[in-house]
């Protein structure tokens, strides 16, 4: 019986500290993370892990899963693109998105292009025009 309690005891506080690390992540970036993450959900594609096909649904489930084991390993959306996002830990197989109508191609690929929408839509006024401006020698 006491081993029972140790043993859940040391369960609570790995669990606690998985929270604590995950809650670490800069508030910026846990909005890209969430983003990202909603893109994957509400996509009509076929996500590809290990051979096998899920819709979005499933997919962003999984990977906030594997976001929530990375912990404070994800700091910034990148992070959880290139660390967690893309490929299987058991496997290291690449995961894989099958836009409807079009062939399938990396995930990593697609998830970098919409943060790169994300990121380019965020940057503000002056943001924007310091990066159309002509650069001068």
């Amino acid at each position: 019986m006491r081993s029972r309690a140790l043993v859940a005891a040391i369960f609570l506080a790995l669990l606690g500290a998985r929270f604590a690390a995950a809650a670490a992540r800069p508030a910026p970036e846990q909005e890209k993370i969430d983003y990202l993450l909603a893109q994957v959900r509400g996509s009509d594609a076929v996500f590809i892990r290990n051979g096998t096909e899920h819709d979005g649904a499933a997919a962003a489930a999984h990977l906030k899963s594997k976001l929530w084991w990375a912990g404070k390993r994800v700091q910034t959306a990148r992070d959880f693109i290139l660390g967690v996002a893309t490929h299987s830990e058991q496997t290291g197989k690449p995961y894989e998105i099958r836009p409807r109508n079009a062939p399938a191609q990396p995930l990593r690929d697609w998830l970098l292009a919409r943060l790169a929408e994300r990121e380019k839509a965020s940057a503000s006024p002056s943001q924007k025009s310091a990066a159309s401006a002509p650069r001068r020698p």
